[in-house]
């Protein structure tokens, strides 16, 4: 009897140990000796090309097996060609991921060009930064000070295309503010926008913090030919809009719109900037990995993503890149926004298949 009882325990254990290694696989040593490839959806030398680089090296560090991580620019769409490239033909082995906009807005608005479904895609992490829109001074009939938009005319703005979250972000803000432009799609990023800028091909460019810091807050905004109109609203758990804390250079859209019109913004462009802002702008710089990433590799890729939230090395490289800070949103809020983002009531599907429209011929 001793001795069965000892099988069995022995038995046990063994049964134990294995069903253990089947919901909790030995993973360490998966990525090592690996080459991660990471899509990048703009130019090489464009904002969200350097941030996506930098991020790379640092994410690299903190999957379990340290693995190299290859970012490969596949610019196209507003971010749409290296989703529906992902989604399209990335295996679920956990070696291809995209870094960048999901273009959330689009994919309700039912955009042409979309095949991408971000619910089915395998959600690693998303990070975010303050956003702006550039204007050269000159634009229209000239400006000096951001309340002046109104009186500066008609201008262009030269973008990525209208579902891309900084363009229709950007593009709800100056419908919002009662601008008067003329969007015109098809820029690769910001190293495409800003030749045209400074060429006056463009008078202004929806920007994050990585164009402004490197292309035009010691060239064209210092010698005043041009300006950061706005940081784009943050808001709180509340719902009421908020400044960016990050932000001291130029004021918030909000702030700008009751300046010029004397009360706050209203109305469904506003309740879609609202919803953009607190859903997408929240996870602008979104990683996802192909649908049917095993759960295993899935957990080594956040691993190393929010491993990167804490790295001392990052934060020093980010901050000499954009003169701030980036914002990591944590993993259940971003679970949580893909579950629910499709969840809009009509009147603001009507308003993201409106700004899907823009600069079309």
């Amino acid at each position: 009897m001793k001795f069965s009882k000892i099988f069995m325990t022995g038995s046990a254990a063994l049964v134990l140990t294995a069903a253990m290694a089947l919901v909790n696989p030995v993973t360490a040593q998966y990525y090592k000796g690996k080459t991660v490839t990471m899509l990048v959806p703009v130019p090489g030398g464009s904002g969200l090309d350097l941030l996506a680089r930098t991020f790379a090296r640092h994410m690299a560090k903190h999957i379990p097996g340290k693995p190299t991580i290859v970012a490969k620019n596949m610019p196209g769409g507003g971010g749409v060609k290296s989703m529906n490239f992902l989604y399209d033909k990335g295996k679920p082995d956990g070696m291809l991921i995209n870094f960048g906009p999901w273009n959330a807005g689009g994919v309700v608005a039912k955009a042409p060009g979309i095949r991408f479904d971000p619910q089915k895609l395998s959600y690693v992490g998303s990070s975010h930064m303050p956003q702006t829109t550039i204007i050269r001074t000159d634009a229209g009939t000239g400006l000096k000070a951001s309340k002046e938009i109104l009186k500066a005319g008609n201008f262009k703005v030269g973008g990525r295309g209208p579902t891309q979250t900084l363009d229709l972000v950007g593009n709800l803000a100056l419908d919002i503010m009662g601008v008067n432009y003329t969007y015109v799609p098809g820029y690769r990023g910001m190293a495409k926008i800003k030749p045209a800028f400074f060429s006056g091909e463009v008078q202004a460019g929806h920007s994050g913090y990585v164009g402004y810091n490197r292309f035009f807050r010691d060239t064209w905004i210092k010698d005043g030919k041009a300006l950061a109109l706005w940081h784009q609203s943050d808001f709180g758990d509340d719902g009421q809009p908020r400044n960016n804390p990050a932000v001291t250079e130029f004021p918030s859209f909000h702030d700008v719109y009751k300046q010029v019109h004397g009360k706050m913004p209203s109305g469904a462009k506003w309740e879609a900037y609202r919803w953009v802002r607190t859903m997408e702008a929240q996870m602008a710089q979104a990683v996802f990995a192909a649908q049917g990433t095993p759960q295993a590799m899935l957990a080594d890729l956040r691993t190393g993503f929010y491993g990167v939230e804490t790295d001392a090395a990052y934060a020093a490289a980010i901050k000499k890149l954009t003169g701030t800070k980036v914002g990591f949103t944590p993993l259940k809020q971003g679970l949580k926004a893909l579950k629910n983002f499709r969840n809009v009531s009509p009147k603001l599907k009507a308003v993201f298949k409106e700004m899907s429209a823009k600069g079309q011929r």
